[in-house]
Formats: structure tokens, sequence, C-alpha cells
């Protein structure tokens, strides 16, 4: 989205092809302004009926061209390239929502899975003028389906013109699927509005209270470590006896009810907060009144999974808010260990409660930490300058 808006601001024409509606009544705040329902056509939501999807065909050979259209109405209906999906008119009708696809110059897919889709229309003749890059972020490039993307990738691997990756990490698993395709590898890391995000850099020492406030924002899932979060709180209260901490976890996801029952079980009722899924403005408040974002996230054991950028990251700090992460993925892109905040070895609970430990009692630290993280997500991750990059990108791309 950010993406989108800012190619707009720069006077450029975007259109955006989506297989299913989305959710227009929960808007971002950059949403708001810039119609983009008006952009939009969906691929994939195509009758059930055969009838329907005969008088759909019809109407769209009578409105492009019956001779014109044949040669591809027969390919999109061969089975051997689409399944038997295919017989059912299935790609003929995503075909016709594509068509206006050859009005453009170039084509920007998110992510991997998309790829797929868009690359399967090119291998067969779709499309072949058109130069396309590929964004991948993480969840389409799962560490133990190496082997499987080598096969799900492969001709888009070779028809797209270049791929976008959001770290490091994330370019280490992509090369894994196909290292021949390193040098068609470029950074692109998610970027966020910072203009939107500017926090009062109060300290405790000069808010009402004097509590100090810890926050986690993620899905409440295993390898996001929102459990672990809660193991620290306690060390903090138990090992070195801070009692005026509080920690706020925002998020929804399939752990909820554990973490409930473990905040019952250790006591820790007075001390945290589970306040479920929040709007980005709400978020904003909350991280504003922090001192501290915590990342306690892992690898997971069995997919291998783990955070490959943490566009978190980058918000809390852009809201001048320290960090103390566990050193997982791509994390160590997205902050200046000992400047912007604290990298800890992962699952290593102890080292990660004596940093925050360390950070809460040492206040000049930590707002000159706070200081020097809005100002590293402002260079590096702003919308303005990784915008400018994308620029720069599509400009490789057509040449």
């Amino acid at each position: 989205m950010n993406q989108i808006v800012f190619l707009l601001e720069q006077g450029k024409d975007v259109h955006i092809y989506s297989l299913y509606p989305g959710d227009f009544k929960n808007l971002h705040a950059q949403y708001r302004g810039y119609s983009l329902e008006g952009k939009v056509t969906y691929i994939a939501n195509i009758p059930d009926s055969l009838t329907k999807r005969l008088k759909e065909s019809f109407e769209f050979f009578k409105k492009e061209g019956f001779w014109k259209n044949i040669v591809i109405g027969i390919k999109s209906m061969n089975p051997m390239a689409f399944g038997l999906s295919a017989l059912k008119l299935t790609y003929l009708l995503f075909y016709s929502r594509l068509k206006s696809i050859e009005g453009y110059d170039l084509v920007h897919v998110h992510f991997g899975n998309m790829g797929v889709f868009y690359a399967n229309f090119v291998a067969f003749g779709f499309f072949k003028h058109l130069p396309y890059l590929v964004s991948f972020h993480g969840y389409d490039l799962v560490p133990n389906q190496t082997e499987i993307n080598r096969q799900r990738y492969g001709k888009m691997l070779l028809s797209a013109k270049l791929f976008t990756v959001n770290s490091n990490y994330t370019r280490s698993l992509l090369e894994k699927v196909d290292l021949s395709i390193n040098r068609k590898v470029r950074m692109l890391p998610e970027s966020l509005d910072t203009s939107l995000f500017e926090g009062s850099m109060d300290s405790s020492a000069t808010r009402k209270d004097i509590v100090f406030r810890l926050v986690y924002v993620g899905r409440l899932v295993g390898w996001k470590g929102a459990d672990r979060a809660l193991d620290i709180i306690e060390k903090l209260m138990e090992d070195f006896g801070l009692k005026n901490v509080e920690l706020t976890i925002i998020g929804n996801g399939p752990l909820q009810r554990k973490l409930e029952e473990t905040v019952k079980e250790k006591g820790l009722n007075g001390h945290v907060k589970l306040l479920g899924g929040q709007d980005q403005s709400s978020i904003k408040t909350i991280l504003g009144q922090s001192d501290l974002f915590l990342y306690t996230g892992r690898r997971e054991s069995i997919t291998e999974r783990a955070e490959n950028q943490g566009l978190v990251l980058m918000e809390a700090q852009a809201m001048g808010v320290p960090v103390v992460a566990f050193e997982v993925g791509g994390l160590s892109e997205g902050l200046i260990h000992g400047e912007t905040g604290i990298l800890v070895e992962s699952e290593d609970v102890e080292a990660f409660s004596k940093s925050v430990y360390s950070l809460l009692q040492d206040e000049p630290k930590r707002l000159a930490m706070g200081i020097a993280a809005r100002e590293f997500v402002k260079k590096h991750f702003d919308q303005k300058v990784l915008g400018n990059q994308l620029l720069e990108i599509y400009q490789e791309v057509l040449k």
C-alpha cells in the first residue's frame, strides 16, 4: 500500500489486480483520499454456474473480437497447462480480467504465490511483451519448503526480469531456491510513512506515573514469541525486583487463550494487558507511551521460519521507542545494536531480561537510543526513500 500511495503521489498510473475483494470497511489512514477501490480489478470472483461462465465468455469475445482472441481462448482451455479447471473456462475468465494489463508498462507482482499465478500465463504466451518483477517478503519462502519452492517457482524464476527482497535474510532463502538468480535480486525493504509515526519522546520520569511500560506487537503464533514476553516480565519482577513494570501485548492469534491462562497462572494480571488486535491509531498511541519495544520471536521448530524484516520494529523506532529483540531471521538488519536497540542471542531469556532492566534503569541512554532510532528509520525505511529506490528498480526492469 505504501508503494502504491507513493507512486500515485508521483503521478504514476497504477492499477491493482487482486484475486478477491478485500475489506473496505476498515481502512488504513494512508488509504483514505486515494480512491483505491476504483483502481482494482478482481480476477478470481467468477461465477460458479457454467451457464454464467459461458455467457461471460461470449460477452468477452463479442467485446474484444472473436478472431483476435480465439488462439488465446483455446490456450486458456488447455488442461495440460492449467489443469482440469481450464475446461470450465476458469482461466479464460481469469485472462479476460487480466487483459487490460496489456496497456501498462510493467507488472509488479506481490508475492511469490501470485508470481506463480502470473508466470503460468506468461509461460503459455500471454503478456509476453510485458516485463514483470516479483517481490518476496518471507511467508512465500518458508525455509523447510526449499525443494517444493524449486518446483513451484521454476517458471517464474526464468521469466521475471527482477526480484525484490525485504532483507538479506530473505535474499538468502531465495538464493537457496535458485542461486543462479542472485544477479536478478534487489533489496527493497518494507517502508513506512515516518511522518505518521512520531512520538512525544516523553521519559518515564516526566510522566505522572512511575510505571515502566513495555509493549509487544505481533500475531499471537508460536514463532512470534509472545509467550517469551511473559517469561521476561516475570523475570524482571522476580529476579530483578522490578514491580513497577507493565507489559502490553497487542495482536490476535491462536495463542490468545493460552496467554490469558499463563497470565493468571503466573499472577501477572496487574502487570500484563492483552488488548487483542488494535487499529494503527491505537497502536501508535500505545507506542508513544512506551519505554521499550520487545521482539521476542524465535525460529519455528518445524518450518524453521523466522521474522524476515519485522516492520513493526521500524514503526516502534519511528516513534522514538528503543527495541530489545532476539537476533533471529532478518531482525539484525532493522536496528543498530547498541545505538537504536539491543540484540540478544535467540532464546536467551536471562540476557534479554538483563538488557531490558539495564535500559529501564538508564534513562539518558534509553532516550538517546530513541532519538537515534527515529533518525535511523527516517534515513533507511521512509516511504519516500524506498519509493525512490522502487522507481530506480522499475527503470532497470524497463531497460
